[in-house]
C-alpha cells in the first residue's frame, strides 16, 4: 500500500501547486474576466472523507461544476465549482452582454470553456516545470451539489483510500466572482510532481 505524504511533502506539494496557479491559472482567469484575480490555497485534505468542512461543503452547496482530468505521465483531476450567480456574471462577460438571466446551453458551454482554459493553463505550467506530459479530458458540466458530482468522477481515476484534495479559491478583484477549485490526486501522482525534473 502506498504511504501517504508526510507533512514536509504536503507543504512542498502545496508550494508547487500554488506556483502553478499563480503563474498560469489565475492569470488565465484574469484574462477571461478582464480584471485582476487573487487566489488562495485554502487546505489540502489527505483523507477527504474525514474532513467535516470539505464534506459539508461538498454535500450542501449547489453550484455550476466543471470537471476535467489529466492522464498520461501523471493523473490528476480538477473540479471547479461556481455559484450560479457568479457563473451568470462570467457567462455574460464572455458573451459580451450586460447580464445573463439564466444559463442556457451557450452559457453552460461558456462556463465549461472557462474550466477548460484554466485547466489547460494549470497543466501547461505543470508540464513546463516537470517535463511530465499530460493529456487533458474534455470538460463535464453539471448543476448539482459538489458531493454528488465529485464521488463518481473521482472514482474514475483515483483510489478512494489514498486520494489527496487541495482546495483553492480564485476571486475577481472587481466583480467579486469566486471560483472554487479542487485539485484531486493520489499520493503516487503527487510524488511525481515533487520528484520530477523538467
Amino acid at each position: 500500500m502506498t504511504s501517504i505524504l508526510n507533512p514536509s511533502e504536503l507543504c512542498s506539494l502545496e508550494g508547487v501547486l500554488d506556483s502553478y496557479i499563480a503563474q498560469k491559472t489565475a492569470m488565465a482567469l484574469s484574462s477571461l474576466l478582464g480584471e485582476d484575480v487573487s487566489h488562495s490555497l485554502k487546505a489540502t485534505h489527505v483523507e477527504p472523507e474525514k474532513s467535516n468542512g470539505l464534506r459539508e461543503f461538498a454535500e450542501e452547496l449547489v453550484v455550476c461544476s466543471v470537471f476535467l482530468h489529466g492522464g498520461g505521465d501523471v493523473r490528476l483531476g480538477i473540479l471547479y465549482s461556481i455559484q450560479e450567480c457568479d457563473a451568470k456574471k462570467i457567462a455574460a462577460k464572455l458573451m459580451c452582454l450586460d447580464k445573463v438571466d439564466s444559463l442556457d446551453d451557450i452559457g453552460k458551454s461558456a462556463i465549461s470553456e472557462v474550466g477548460n482554459i484554466m485547466s489547460g493553463s494549470f497543466f501547461n505550467a505543470l508540464s513546463n516545470h516537470t517535463g511530465l506530459k499530460v493529456d487533458l479530458s474534455t470538460p463535464d458540466f453539471a448543476m448539482t451539489s459538489v458531493g454528488t458530482l465529485m464521488e463518481p468522477h473521482a472514482s474514475e481515476f483515483l483510489c478512494p483510500i489514498s486520494d489527496i484534495v487541495t482546495e483553492v479559491e480564485l476571486i475577481g478583484d472587481s466583480s467579486g466572482v469566486r471560483v472554487h477549485m479542487l485539485i484531486i490526486q493520489d499520493n503516487d501522482n503527487a510524488r511525481k510532481l515533487l520528484n520530477a525534473k523538467a
